[in-house]
């Protein structure tokens, strides 16, 4: 009976991509208790990923995953990343936000800078600095309907015409030989070009991201100023500065 459930789940996942609990609770006719126990059984098998907004497939790790299930994981440390990137940024800076989740919480403490100016791929920034007095620029291209992000030719033209004084990224992950990596060839490429135009590239990355694979690498940790991580001891032996978050702020 478990196993036919469990091969439930897996195919009411394959085929929406991403759930609630309580929306594949009602799907299957379970109680969430029972689905939660299986879901912690999908997740020790590692065919399934949680976080605090839902379930996706494992396999969706490997794709542009959702940003609204991105937002939901390891984020009480992507806060505490973010808040504590912001302080790097000095006044009347020009700054480009990647689309990912972590540097989306950046959002929430830029006007503590005086002047700065806001570039970035990502709808889901602008509509976080609606209503602010932060000037902010959207780069045109393809937009990816589950990052809102956009990518592509157009974009990486587009990036072409501004000079970074910071450039904010959170890849996908950091792989074990030290480099930043997506799971889209897009998206590591329209990162790359952003990078390419900032005088100082700084790395987001909570300590779930690294030592972990995917295909498409955007720059080695060495091509960044700063890493801010909350990770004790990784990444090391990097020519960048480490900047260890904990509580309270910055080691």
């Amino acid at each position: 009976m478990k196993e036919k459930r469990l091969r439930q789940i897996l195919g009411a996942l394959q085929e929406s991509k991403y759930l609630t609990v309580s929306q594949l609770a009602a799907k299957l006719a379970i109680s969430t208790s029972t689905l939660r126990r299986d879901l912690d059984e999908l997740v020790r098998r590692e065919l399934v990923v949680r976080s605090k907004n839902g379930v996706i497939p494992a396999s969706e790790m490997r794709t542009d995953t959702s940003v609204s299930f991105r937002t939901g994981v390891n984020a009480q440390a992507k806060v505490a990343i973010a808040k504590d990137a912001v302080k790097l940024i000095k006044s009347n800076s020009v700054i480009f936000l990647d689309s990912s989740s972590t540097v989306l919480n950046m959002a929430n403490y830029l006007y503590r800078v005086p002047n700065v100016v806001v570039v970035t791929n990502s709808l889901m920034v602008v509509a976080r600095l609606r209503g602010s007095s932060i000037p902010v620029y959207l780069i045109g291209g393809q937009m990816s309907e589950r990052s809102h992000a956009f990518m592509g030719p157009l974009a990486e033209q587009a990036v072409q015409e501004y000079n970074f004084d910071y450039a904010f990224f959170s890849p996908v992950v950091i792989t074990p030989q030290g480099y930043a990596a997506e799971t889209t060839v897009e998206a590591a490429s329209m990162r790359k070009a952003a990078l390419e135009r900032a005088q100082c590239g700084v790395l987001l990355c909570d300590s779930s991201k690294i030592g972990q694979h995917r295909v498409y690498n955007l720059a080695h940790i060495n091509d960044f100023r700063y890493i801010v991580t909350d990770d004790p001891e990784r990444p090391a032996n990097t020519t960048a500065t480490v900047l260890r978050v904990r509580t309270g702020g910055l080691k």
